[in-house]
């Protein structure tokens, strides 16, 4: 078991830092040699002040590799992560988690996330791997990453999930800076539209091709900047390593011009809503207790994991167009072609249907709703509740017959204005 524990921490954070631009054999060095004047000193009263602390709290230390490539699965894993901590720490268990190939690593994010968990990373390696030696009765866990762990039933309430996020008074102030660096004064909404670049660069010998219905033209949100912007409202369009740049006004380009990785979580934080699709980015304002409204959300009725609950979240989602019948699919028939196609974009065209993704007045419908919810100007009409009940009977109807689990997408309540003008999608 001895021998174990090095190899295990080496190859993690080797990976990790590989994955992440560094270069590997300088950073493991610069961190485990503090042999010059105060700094061995120093790091081993830190490990020594840790140990002694652990030591009297724990039994136990389970070592966990903590894997991802995208924000949104890295987001899921952790939450199930704390919560599981949290319970595992009231009976003499510590887990600690080694950010292993996290190729997408936001490192001020894990800065943030490893309040709440113990995280070794290139900071702190040095440190860990002598506590691990040390400590009595150590246990090396797989990889903490199956998508069994991800998708077992949890339910999170944004209200809930928000607390693992706070800001030291240096990140916030930090936080103001750059807001103000980028001319963002004021009230303002953020925007991220899903496309195949970010996989393509951050993992160029993959092919995820297969997700490419998922994505959608960011320049479709036109017609909501100028909305937001006749009511003193800015746009910021989110994201990192995207295809195109916008061509309309009213619309800070910050994946183009100011990404930053702190500005990731401060702009999901402070923003009056975030409008995304499916993609794993809109995780991040989710779990910040912001409000969202989802557009282009493909597939629809498949589980879409735990998303986090807020009672103010809406969505829209992509229609489905069968060309040999010239017309759009009911809810019903969308159902059937998801069994069968499940996440693999390719096989759409194979029976015969388009994925069409939301229009600009679309989307300009559900931006209106949802600002005017949050104003509280928003009058539902018993229209919209019957509109609204009827879509999800359909709903929970389809998943019982068909032993489905039902997706967290039931609990987010559809554009009104979106059933109104496809009320066919209900026959």
């Amino acid at each position: 078991m001895r021998g174990k524990w090095k190899d295990f921490i080496f190859s993690s954070i080797g990976l990790h830092l590989k994955s992440g631009g560094c270069d590997r054999k300088k950073q493991i060095t610069d961190c485990l040699s503090r042999e010059k004047d105060t700094g061995f000193n120093i790091r081993k009263r830190e490990w020594r002040k840790l140990y002694q602390k652990i030591i009297r709290q724990y039994t136990q230390i389970r070592v966990h590799r903590l894997w991802s490539t995208r924000i949104g699965e890295y987001l899921v894993r952790y939450l199930r992560a704390v919560e599981d901590s949290e319970i595992n720490a009231k009976n003499g268990i510590l887990d600690v988690f080694v950010l292993s190939d996290c190729v997408n690593h936001n490192a001020r994010l894990s800065e943030i996330l490893g309040r709440n968990i113990c995280i070794v990373n290139e900071k702190n390696v040095d440190i860990w791997m002598k506590i691990l030696y040390h400590f009595p009765e150590v246990e090396f866990v797989k990889y903490w990453d199956a998508y069994s762990i991800k998708k077992k039933d949890r339910v999170y309430n944004s209200k809930d999930t928000v607390r693992y996020f706070k800001l030291t008074e240096r990140e916030a102030a930090e936080g103001r800076r750059k807001k103000n660096d980028m001319g963002l004064k004021g009230a303002f909404v953020c925007v991220s539209s899903r496309d195949a670049t970010y996989l393509d660069t951050i993992l160029p010998n993959k092919d995820y091709h297969y997700h490419d219905f998922r994505d959608a033209d960011i320049n479709n949100f036109s017609l909501s900047a100028k909305y937001l912007s006749e009511l003193g409202i800015t746009t910021v369009r989110m994201g990192r390593y995207v295809r195109d740049k916008i061509n309309f006004d009213s619309c800070i380009d910050y994946a183009n011009e100011y990404y930053d990785e702190l500005l990731d979580v401060i702009l999901a934080k402070d923003c009056k809503f975030y409008v995304g699709d499916s993609s794993g980015i809109v995780w991040l304002p989710m779990v910040l207790d912001r409000p969202i409204a989802l557009k282009n959300w493909v597939p629809v009725f498949l589980d879409s994991e735990t998303l986090p609950y807020n009672p103010s979240n809406l969505f829209i989602f992509k229609k489905y167009y069968k060309k040999s019948e010239d017309r759009f699919l009911s809810v019903r028939e969308m159902m059937q072609i998801e069994k069968k196609v499940r996440y693999n974009g390719n096989l759409y065209a194979q029976h015969g249907v388009e994925v069409v993704e939301n229009s600009a007045e679309e989307i300009l419908d559900l931006v209106v709703e949802m600002n005017t919810r949050i104003d509280g100007k928003w009058i539902e009409s018993p229209e919209d509740n019957m509109l609204q009940e009827k879509y999800q009977a359909i709903y929970r109807e389809w998943c019982a017959k068909e032993h489905y689990r039902e997706s967290a997408t039931l609990r987010i309540r559809v554009g009104a204005m979106f059933l109104r003008k496809n009320r066919f999608l209900l026959d």
